[in-house]
């Protein structure tokens, strides 16, 4: 497991839902649930692959559910 800690996640995610949104990083907001964000269920699997990849972890995809935003599941993650 690659070792980041949940402001290092929570950026990493925000940088990769902007380059599939076509958007700024800084326009992103952690605190908002994924679905507000405007990815849809596939874009959002994509991210959370690109995810695992980035840490060497295995990633659930029922963790969306309990951690619906960056910061909550970038908090999530860091403390694994």
């Amino acid at each position: 497991m690659v070792s980041m800690n949940s402001n290092e996640i929570s950026v990493w995610i925000r940088e990769r839902i902007a380059k599939d949104l076509g958007s700024e990083a800084s326009a992103i907001d952690p605190e908002v649930t994924f679905d507000r964000i405007g990815l849809d269920s596939l874009a959002l699997l994509g991210v959370l692959g690109d995810l695992a990849s980035e840490l060497d972890i295995e990633i659930e995809t029922s963790v969306l559910f309990d951690h619906p935003t960056i910061s909550g599941l970038a908090a999530h993650l860091a403390a694994a």
